[in-house]
Parts: structure tokens; sequence; C-alpha cells
């Protein structure tokens, strides 16, 4: 049937837009031509060009046409008397409707050559002095004008300038950007103080933004949080590489910790900090430039920013990325070298600076559609009605207002001003814009021949019924579906109202991504228990996921597999908000995608360093969004003290103890059910919501009875990381240790007949030690004992040597453990191997012959304490001069080795 034909292909442009589906039916291995009904396959229309700008009005239509007049008959006359009657009370309407126009009638005369003949160059310099010489532009217009008339606005910017063969896409956002740079230069001029000065400095002059703070990007955390605690009874430090923390009561630090970022030494003892730790600067530490990333890092849905709701910054982020994309897209050298140098982390040696910025403003297009509700069309047609309100909009000068934002408050200042001015009336009315608009744009003569547009957007009288009542035009006719973006951004008036249900959806961008936290908590689990003290660093790389989840059986290889599933989900969700405001911050060279089959287990591997700082960062910082909610719900709204609540520890936490949901399953049903519509022909969808019962509902579903989780972080360790000597000092503190005797010692040896049975012996021992580590035990327990009653591990087989059963207590085993290090050394050296292959190549100098001589001779006074040296000499070895320990050693070897070992 032709009628559900078209409405399944109302459905898809809906969604992905017009110009991309006729994309994809153009593809013949796609197989879609039985979507197409017979009557709308040969679209006349179909190689036509929208012109969205006609959402501008009368006044714009007017304006284009008499372009079109001048174009035809090679005179500027129809121009002169179009700028003779325009009414000056719209002072900024004429001119960007004359750029505009010069921009449809002329410079797209380049993309389709089939629907307007190129323009004469004797003509051309015609319009060039007729924009060069009369006074309706402004000089930054006046030179956009003319760049528009040579096609010159993408010298490096393939996607800014007008050629055969783009994407209907692509042209689509090129004319976006254009608007956008046309309403700036007429409307924003320097130092005028309009409050579009911000973009148009960005868009003309970046070089005067160099060390803005962006519109849209996070900030420093830090004075919120000094501002939430009481500043006498909190003193703020910092660790070696930076990361803060603060110490409560006296303010003097009693104890040593880790940090939770990169696991360094923190705190100190006796009131006296760690000599490596500072006291950390009061000074805002906000970046200034673009600190985003690369847009596919960013997470698929809005955030909110300060007081911008998630719809608010998605939009605005629209606005700063196709200023920045205009600016990349000039040849101006200068202004690219701005551009590069306020995009951090810094873009590799040769990447395209447009590209870069053209990828994030596709990507807000997306976001803020999902935001709102609306498809890839609308939202087009959405953001040039906002451009046309900022061109008819009567602006005050923004007097004592930082413009060039170097300050954070300057920042929030202007974002709320730009949030009140255009934004808020936008928001509210956006449903019926939308609608005029689509009616404006069905009835521009231009596009009247264009079937499918037509009957996508529902702009002819419907016909009456071809086939019974169930195939009634309008039971087929296209609704829109209400949606929790839609709802957040029609409850940001009422947000004083309705508190509880403007927080949860505030913080919804998080909140949904908590339905994952228990798997991962058991996947971790899992991994830990598998891998931990098991595995080094070298084998977690080169062990893929499809070997793990070979290793299972059936069952568990689904259960395994569907957890790294929720983990990509989690993962996705949250990526960008973890990365700009997680409490850990995974470094930028340690950021891994998503999870396949052939990625390297250590990405899953919760780890203090490289990869597994991710799921590390991932697991913590959904366990603060869970928290960080109660905490405003109770103690923000009900003013219940959250010590009140009882807790559940995270490895204990289930679905029902967490404000879990699923949005498709469980919120938007809830949202459906407090929502009511009507539908009028012509008119579209008119929502209302139920706002107080909803928030009731939703308050009795997910938040009350919820406890807070007690965070306790799951690490792996990896094998070698147990001859750390913070580990041998660990198990020292846990366990006094003792030399074996040396006739033990030699017996033990002796039984170790080959090489492979020293080195599994030392790896049994190295995961006992790291048990005992954790655990504690008795000195005086016999090794073997623990490993066959405590660890279940079976002395008999794993020890090998008979002696070293019988005569090791615990108290013993780092003694044997160096023992047996030396002697995997000595064996690696007779093979001619090196037994120090994690140590690096600047500590492996051959010795000069006198200094050979010289050690010889003191070793030989040592005697009966030669073998603890040697001892001592391999703890210090393998625990400090690994390549983990880096950046702490690598100014070592010119150190004397006692003072290097003191």
């Amino acid at each position: 049937s032709p009628t559900v034909q078209i409405f399944l292909i109302k459905e898809i442009v809906h969604r992905i837009g017009l110009d991309k589906f006729r994309l994809a039916i153009a593809r013949p291995e796609l197989q879609l031509e039985w979507l197409v009904p017979d009557f709308l396959r040969h679209d006349e229309g179909e190689d036509a060009i929208p012109d969205r700008f006609i959402v501008l009005g009368e006044s714009y239509r007017t304006t284009r046409e008499a372009v079109t007049n001048a174009v035809l008959s090679s005179s500027t006359r129809p121009l002169e008397e179009v700028v003779t009657n325009t009414d000056r009370s719209l002072k900024h309407v004429a001119p960007v409707g004359l750029l505009l126009s010069l921009y449809r009638e002329v410079t797209m005369c380049q993309a389709e050559s089939s629907q307007f003949q190129p323009t004469g160059a004797e003509y051309l310099a015609k319009l060039r002095d007729f924009v060069g010489r009369r006074g309706l532009l402004r000089p930054d217009a006046s030179r956009l004008a003319l760049q528009l008339l040579g096609n010159e606005q993408g010298a490096a910017l393939a996607h800014v300038k007008v050629s055969p063969g783009q994407s209907g896409m692509v042209r689509s956002l090129a004319a976006l950007v254009v608007h956008f740079a046309c309403v700036l230069s007429q409307c924003a001029p320097p130092t005028s103080g309009h409050p579009l000065e911000v973009f148009a400095a960005l868009a003309f002059k970046p070089d005067t933004m160099r060390k803005a703070l962006l519109p849209t990007m996070p900030e420093d955390d830090l004075p919120a949080i000094r501002n939430a605690l009481p500043e006498s009874n909190t003193h703020w430090y910092e660790c070696p590489n930076g990361h803060r923390y603060y110490v409560a009561n006296c303010g003097s630090p009693m104890q040593e910790y880790q940090c939770n970022v990169c696991r360094v030494r923190i705190g100190g003892t006796s009131g006296t900090l760690d000599t490596a730790n500072r006291v950390a600067s009061a000074a805002d530490q906000s970046e200034s430039g673009h600190i985003l990333g690369a847009a596919h890092l960013r997470s698929a849905s809005a955030v909110p920013e300060r007081d911008l709701n998630p719809a608010s910054c998605a939009l605005m982020r629209i606005l700063l990325h196709m200023s920045l994309v205009w600016a990349a897209s000039s040849s101006d050298q200068g202004k690219l070298a701005a551009l590069a140098s306020i995009i951090h982390p810094a873009l590799p040696v040769g990447a395209n600076i447009g590209q870069f910025f053209w990828a994030h403003l596709e990507y807000d297009i997306q976001v803020f559609g999902r935001a709102v509700g609306k498809g890839f069309d609308d939202i087009l047609l959405s953001i040039h009605c906002l451009l046309g309100g900022m061109t008819n909009a009567n602006v005050n000068p923004s007097a004592g207002l930082d413009l060039r934002l170097s300050s954070r408050e300057s920042r929030r200042q202007w974002e709320g001003g730009i949030q009140r001015q255009y934004f808020t009336d936008f928001f509210q009315s956006i449903d019926g814009t939308v609608n005029a608009a689509r009616q404006a744009l069905h009835n521009d003569d231009r596009l009247k021949k264009d079937k499918l547009m037509r009957a996508v957007f529902e702009a002819d009288a419907r016909p009456a019924s071809e086939g019974g009542r169930h195939l009634d035009p309008y039971l087929w006719c296209y609704r829109e579906r209400a949606s929790v973006g839609d709802l957040t951004h029609r409850l940001a008036p009422q947000k004083e109202k309705y508190r509880v249900l403007f927080e949860f959806l505030h913080d919804e961008h998080k909140l949904r991504a908590l339905q994952y936290l228990p798997d991962i908590v058991q996947l971790q689990q899992r991994l830990v228990a598998r891998f931990s003290r098991r595995i080094d660093r070298r084998t977690a790389e080169a062990y893929t996921v499809k070997r793990l989840l070979s290793e299972f059986s059936d069952l568990d290889e689904r259960a395994v597999g569907a957890m790294v599933t929720a983990y990509n989900s989690a993962w996705s969700l949250v990526r960008e908000s973890l990365y700009q405001h997680g409490r850990l911050k995974p470094p930028d060279d340690c950021y891994y995608g998503s999870v396949s089959l052939e990625s390297p287990l250590s990405c899953l591997l919760p780890t203090a360093e490289g990869y597994g700082c991710n799921p590390s960062a991932l697991v913590e910082y959904l366990v603060s969004a869970h928290n960080g909610f109660l905490e405003k719900y109770y103690r923000g709204i009900r003013n219940v003290s959250t010590s009140d609540i009882h807790s559940v520890l995270l490895s204990d936490a289930t679905h029902a103890q967490l404000i879990s949901y699923d949005g498709s399953r469980h919120l938007l049903p809830l949202v459906l059910s407090h929502c009511h519509y009507t539908v009028e022909p012509g008119q579209g969808m008119l929502v209302q919501y139920d706002l107080a019962a909803l928030e009731k509902h939703l308050e009795q579903r997910f938040i009350i009875g919820r406890p807070m989780v007690d965070m306790a972080e799951i690490r792996l360790v990896f094998s070698e990381d147990v001859h750390n000597t913070s580990q041998m000092v660990a198990l020292r503190r846990r366990i006094p240790q003792a030399e074996l005797p040396k006739a033990s010692q030699h017996d033990i040896l002796s039984e170790l007949r080959d090489l492979p049975q020293v080195c599994s012996v030392i790896s049994d021992l190295e995961i006992t030690i790291g048990h005992l580590i954790a655990t504690g035990g008795r000195p005086d327990m016999m090794l073997a004992e623990y490993m066959d009653n405590v660890l279940k591990m079976k002395s008999d087989a794993k020890l090998i040597s008979q002696k070293l059963s019988h005569c090791c207590r615990l108290e013993n085993i780092l003694s044997v453990w160096c023992l047996l290090m030396v002697e995997r050394s000595k064996r690696l050296a007779m093979l001619r191997e090196d037994a120090f292959d994690d140590v690096a190549e600047t500590f492996k100098e051959e010795l000069q012959p006198e200094d050979r001589e010289d050690l010889e001779s003191w070793l030989a006074a040592l005697s009966q304490h030669r073998d603890t040296f040697v001892a001592e000499l391999l703890e210090f070895i393998v625990g400090e001069l690994n390549q983990r320990n880096a950046k702490r050693n690598r100014d070592w070897p010119d150190w004397q080795l006692m003072g290097a070992m003191e």
C-alpha cells in the first residue's frame, strides 16, 4: 500500500533527514527501491536544493527573487529597487537577506548547474562593485559578500566551499554555517558590545580569543568544592603529579595513603606532609580553549554545563562550532595557527583543523536532535529560525561584561545572557516554530515539484482512503514523539516547582548508565579472581577478549560477553562527562574506546595505570553519580541527613538498590503515561505533561528506598608488581621476615634442578605474597600449610622442593623468594639471556676494568654478609629500576649505588 510505504518513509526521514534518505535509495546494493511508491520514484524535484533560508520570511523571499532577476537580466537594477524600498526599521534583516540571497542564487550555482546558469565574469564584477559601494553592508559583511560571490569561503575546508557532487547533508550544514557567518558579520561588529561578539571574534578574529574560556567547555570543579566545605577545617594538597586532595579537621596529615588517580604516596605522618607532596594552589585551574578532544570521544547524549540545561548546552555548542568551522575554512595561516593553539589536547602535526571542528558540528546536530526529539531536517529548520530571530532581535550592548571570557564568572554570566536573550523563547515555541518553518518551505515555489518532500512532510491535502478505514491517511500521518529530551527542555521554566523531577532529568545522562554497574562490578570481580598476581602486563596486552571468552563454558561465555557489552554501553554513555568531571580521570594516552573481541584484555582489567584506568574510573564515576544524586535528593530537597540513610557495599549492590532503569523500557513509558497530546490537521502533535503526577511516580519508582553505595576499590595486581619495593615493605609490615638458614637454602637449590622449576616456584611464591600482603598471617605458620589450607593450592605440586615444604615458614617467604630470584638470574646468565629485561638499558652499562676490580675486592671483604647484600641489591633492581618507575628513576644512572639504595 502506498499509504503504508509513505508512512515508513516519513519515520525514516524524520530520523536521518531527506538528503541522507535520497542517498540511501540511490545505492543499488541497499535494495531499497521497494520502499518508494511508483509515483514518487521519478521525482521532478529530486535534484532541487531546499532553500531553508525561506523561513526568514517575505523580506528574504523578495530579496532572493530580486537577485534571481538581476542574474537573469545581467543588471543590478532589481537589487537597487529592493534596497531602495527596504523597511529601514529592519536594520539587519535586509543586509543578511542580501548576503544569503547572493549565496543562494550565485554561489550555489556552482553546485547545481542544471538548476542555475553560471554567472558570467562581467556580471560578477558588477555585483562586487554593487556590494562594495553601497552603505547597506558593514565592512565584515561586505568582505563576506565578496567571498561568497567568488565561492572563496571554503579555501581551507572543502565542506564549506560549494562544489558539484556534494552530499545533501554537507551542503545543508554548509548553508547553516554561512547563515551564522552572515548574521555575525552584520549584527556583531568588533567592540560593539553585542552578546554575539564572542562568536564573531571566534569566526573572524580567533587570535583575540586564544586565552578565552570558551562557552560550554567544562571547568575546574575545585572552587565549587571549596565553597561547599568549611574553609577553616579543610586544607588542600597536591600529590607529586598535581592531583589534589584535602585533609580535614586540623589540616595536618597524620597518615599516608595512595593517590586515587596515580597511586603515588600522599598525606604524611605526625603532622608532617610527605616531602614529594605540596600545598595545592588556590588558583582556578579551568583550562582555556577547546578541551572536548575528538568528536568521537564525546557522550552520545546532551550534558549540562553550569547553568545551561542539556538542550541549551547542545545548542550553544552548535553555535560555537559553526563559528570555529567558519574560521577554520579560511586560508589565513594566522587564523589557523590561532585555532590550533586553542585546541587541547593539541592535534597531530598536519591534521586538518577544519575537519576537526566539522566533525564536532555534525556530532552536535545529532546530540541536539536527541535532546529535543527532532529529526535532522527539523533541527536545521529550527536553527535557521533561531538565527533569524538573532537577526531581528533588539539587543542592548553588554555593558561591563568581559566578552573575551577571561574568567569563569564572565563565561557564566555571558552564557546565562545568551540563554535568556535567545534560547528561552526559542525552546518554549520550538514545535510551533518548526511547523511554521515547514509550511514556509512547502509553499516555496521552487520546491513545489518535489513530490517526495511534500509527501514526507504532508504538505498537500490528504487523498481519500484507498482501501478501507484502516488505510485512512489521517490514521497514517506522522506524529512527533514525546521524549525525555522534549520533557527536559519544557520543564526548565518550572524547575523550582518540580525540583525532584528537574534534578533527575539534569543528571539523567549519568543515571541511565547505572543499570550497567552491577554487571561491570561482577566482570571486574571475575577478572581479578582469575588473573590478579597471575598475569603480567605484557601478557595482558597480548591476551585478547576473544581468547578470554573462548576459555569459558558456553553458559559462562554468554554471561561474560553480556558483561563486556554492559561495560561498552556504560562507557559510551558517560565517557565525555567522565573525562571532564570524573574524580578519576584516565590519562589522554590511555584512552580506549569500545571493547571488541580483538581488544587486549588489559582494557578490562581494573588497575591504576594504562588502559586499566578506564574501567576503574568508570566504576568510581557511576558510584559517585548514584551517591551524588541521592545526596542532592535527601539533603538538598528533603532536608534529610545522608547519615540516616543505610548503605550497601559496592560488591553487594543490585539493580533494585541502585537508581537503575532502562531509558526506553522504563523511563520513557513512565513519561508517556503522564503525557496528554492532541493531533490537529496541519498543526502537528500538541503535547502537555502532568508534571506533578510524573514527579511523584518517578520518585516512588526510582529514588525512594535506594541506599548509598560504599565504594570499595576493585584492583588487579600484575604479577611483576609483587616485585615493587612498596610491596616488600607492605609484606614486612604484615609479617616480620627472617632469613632462612644457609644449609636449608643450599638444600632447596639442589632439589630445583632446572630453570622452569625455579620460575614455577617463584610464580607461586609471588601469588602467596600478594595474598599475605592483603590478609596477613602468623609468622610461624608453615608455608605449605598456608598454601594448602588457606589458598587451596596443593603445596606438594607447587613447591616442588621437599626441603622448602618442610622448613619454610611465612616469616621466611621473602628470603626464599630472593634466593630463587638470584638463582634464576644466575641460570639465565649462564644461558646468555637477560635476567632483567624490564630494567632500562641505561642501568646496564659495562663496568670499567678498574671498577670491576674494586667491586670484586669489596665483595670479598664482605665475607658472610655477601649473600645479604646480593639479596638486597636484587630486591632494589627488580623493585626500583623497572620501567614502571621510569619517571622516578630517570636521573639515577649517574648516582652512586649506595646513595640510590638508601
